[in-house]
């Protein structure tokens, strides 16, 4: 998010890149020291919901926009000079959500997209780890003009229809005028793109009592999805 990367931060952007930085540096600094070194590919930060809901900038940007909040947030961590030169990538992971972020599954609705909850649930594997496209980089044969395009998880992936960059050259070498055909000779970069481990879960609603004890098991099952450092885990945890 800087100049050199061709884009320059707006007043909101910074500050919720500012107070990222102050969250980590404040309270989690003497961790991400210990993190030099780190051999894991990825490492989930594990950042506190409270600590985000005391800062103004973030409890505001978080509860209405978090993947674009979390996303600075990521960049500001793996920008922390205590880490720099390390192969692995840290990933903030939010913990303890208060009470009224927490759900039933069959309580979602479409209101409730692209929000934080909780629910408690029982998971079983439904599948083996999977790769996919999170961010595909395309690249113009003739002008050379790259483009990044998040893509969503199964979806049809999303690829430029045309070069605009292409059309602006031949415009300002045409007094304004378009190409007679939309420039269109543009490939994925394979290499380049940004891969994410993913793996899909089984999921039955459960109720638990103040006591922590199991009182109901729901029949339906849910279709629920991990991605980096949890791939695998349930696996692990149970062969352990």
């Amino acid at each position: 998010m800087t100049k050199d990367e061709g884009i320059e931060p707006d007043k909101i952007m910074q500050e919720v890149l500012t107070a990222w930085r102050l969250l980590f540096t404040n309270n989690h600094a003497e961790e991400i020291g210990r993190l030099n070194g780190l051999e894991e590919r990825v490492f989930g930060l594990e950042v506190e919901h409270s600590l985000i809901c005391l800062n103004e900038t973030l409890r505001s940007e978080f509860h209405t926009r978090p993947d674009w909040t979390l996303d600075l947030g990521n960049i500001v961590l793996n920008e922390q000079p205590a880490i720099q030169g390390n192969d692995s990538r840290l990933v903030i992971r939010v913990v303890n959500f208060s009470k009224n972020h927490h759900f039933s599954l069959d309580e979602l609705r479409m209101r409730h997209r692209s929000t934080m909850l909780t629910f408690d649930v029982i998971i079983s594997p439904l599948g083996g780890p999977l790769g996919w496209i999170k961010k595909a980089i395309y690249e113009c044969n003739d002008c050379g003009y790259r483009s990044e395009i998040r893509q969503r998880l199964a979806r049809e992936r999303d690829a430029p229809k045309m070069c605009f960059s292409c059309i602006e050259l031949f415009a300002a070498k045409n007094k304004g005028a378009l190409p007679p055909f939309p420039p269109r000779d543009i490939k994925l970069m394979v290499e380049d793109c940004y891969y994410e481990d993913i793996e899909y879960l089984n999921l039955r609603q459960i109720s638990i009592d103040d006591a922590g004890n199991l009182t109901n098991l729901g029949d339906e099952k849910y279709i629920g999805v991990v991605n980096d450092e949890y791939v695998g885990e349930l696996n692990n945890l149970s062969s352990g």
